[in-house]
């Protein structure tokens, strides 16, 4: 799951043109935190998922589904 959620991260950060820095901003966070979020090296709790969420302005699940071909 935490690597799902890491990969969901950067991808959508990445197509909204943000940088981790940029993101971290947003979400009230450091960009080390999202860093090792995104590389699936930390277990982020239920309001930093939905801090990001709203940084990125996709609803949590988009965050938390598996990729498409991949098991939950």
């Amino acid at each position: 799951m935490k690597i799902a959620l890491g990969r969901n991260i950067r991808c959508i950060r990445k197509q909204s043109g943000y940088s981790q820095a940029r993101l971290a901003e947003l979400a009230r966070t450091s960009q080390s935190w999202i860093c090792r979020i995104e590389r699936g090296n930390e277990n982020p709790s239920l309001a930093s998922v939905t801090r990001i969420a709203g940084a990125l302005q996709v609803d949590v699940l988009d965050l938390l589904r598996a990729p498409a071909g991949e098991a939950a």
